[in-house]
């Protein structure tokens, strides 16, 4: 589902993921009018709105100045793309994987015409309204244990020149982020949980990195041997892949920038070997500023630490694996009502190692 005021890109390509599915909506019910507000000069703002269109559509917005940023979703309204020769690109992707007939799924844009931004790091401002039923992922349970089927996840996604790159020459992966989730059609200046617990929200913000040991398929998240997750919120019923796995659940336990992180492993429906960081935080990391980089570390090492490791059944990643795939989004389950999820800041930075060979 995705976001609204400021983005912020440090030094990155963004592109559209190649291993998610995208659905085709059906019956969708936007919670506004699709609108565009026509410039009139050339530093003009202008907003879209995209809902309920039955075919991908793909809008590049460019930062003259800098990073050039694509914007693309799975409904759209018939706006002339621009910056197509971009060799940098942003995309906001929809992500639906799971239709459903009752539900809302709405993408807001804002751009300034003369594609020049606060820096030249910087996205246009979005956010994302949805709204699904809830889609019970173990019917046979009973009432009080059922969980949530995910419909979506929208995300923002990363595709920097360095891309794919193997975890031995990764020296950072610095992240930045603001975000707010709430209740109605607009962007909430703060998250509540006891207003996102009142519409029964079940919802995850988190950061989305796919691995695998051939370059190509490390970029295809569905197919790439191993998934990370860190869920920097939780809201709602659903566990993450590996709850209850082994005597002892929580395989390690870690901080980043000052935020303390448990670690589930266990392996999805595809078979991927899946570790997921939870912020134990109940109410969520709603703005975050640090290097996510040693949460990979913890993970290659997990077979000498976690003492429930035999029990988890799953295969580790190793240094030689490469990383192919970044996003940013929100996993999205089911609410009564509709819910906006926004992100007035975000910038991802992916530092190599310098190249001990390179010519000085």
């Amino acid at each position: 589902m995705s976001f609204f005021i400021g983005m912020i890109v440090n030094a990155i390509l963004l592109s559209i993921p190649i291993g998610a599915s995208l659905g085709t909506m059906i019956a969708i019910k936007p919670f506004r009018n699709e609108r565009v507000k026509p410039p009139v000069e050339q530093n003009a703002i202008f907003e879209t709105t995209y809902c309920d269109s039955s075919h991908e559509f793909h809008q590049f917005a460019q930062n003259k100045n800098g990073v050039n940023y694509t914007i693309h979703t799975s409904r759209s309204l018939n706006i002339p793309p621009f910056g197509r020769t971009a060799n940098k690109r942003f995309p906001v992707n929809s992500n639906e994987f799971l239709t459903a007939i009752e539900s809302t799924l709405c993408l807001t844009v804002t751009q300034n015409q003369n594609n020049t931004y606060t820096s030249n790091d910087t996205a246009p401002d979005f956010f994302i309204t949805w709204e699904y039923p809830f889609t019970p992922a173990n019917v046979s349970s009973p009432p009080n244990e059922t969980k949530p089927l995910a419909h979506a996840f929208p995300q923002a996604t990363l595709q920097d020149t360095a891309l794919p790159i193997t975890l031995l020459d990764l020296g950072a992966l610095e992240l930045v982020f603001s975000w707010t989730m709430g209740i109605g059609d607009e962007a909430a200046p703060s998250t509540s949980v006891r207003r996102l617990e009142s519409q029964a929200v079940n919802a995850t913000v988190a950061l989305d990195l796919f691995l695998d040991a051939d370059p190509v398929i490390a970029g295809q998240g569905g197919k790439a041997a191993f998934e990370m997750l860190i869920l920097f919120a939780s809201y709602g019923l659903q566990d993450p892949i590996g709850f209850g796995n082994g005597s002892n659940t929580i395989a390690a336990h870690t901080t980043a920038a000052g935020n303390d992180f448990d670690l589930y492993a266990g392996k999805n429906d595809n078979l991927q070997n899946v570790f997921t960081w939870v912020a134990s935080d109940p109410n969520g990391i709603t703005d975050f500023n640090g290097d996510i980089s040693p949460l990979f570390n913890v993970v290659l090492n997990l077979a000498s630490t976690a003492k429930n490791f035999a029990e988890l059944d799953v295969t580790l990643p190793i240094f030689g694996d490469y990383l192919g795939y970044v996003g940013f989004g929100s996993q999205t389950y089911s609410s009564i009502g509709h819910v906006t999820f926004a992100v007035p800041k975000l910038g991802i930075d992916l530092q190599p190692f310098a190249n001990p060979n390179a010519p000085v």
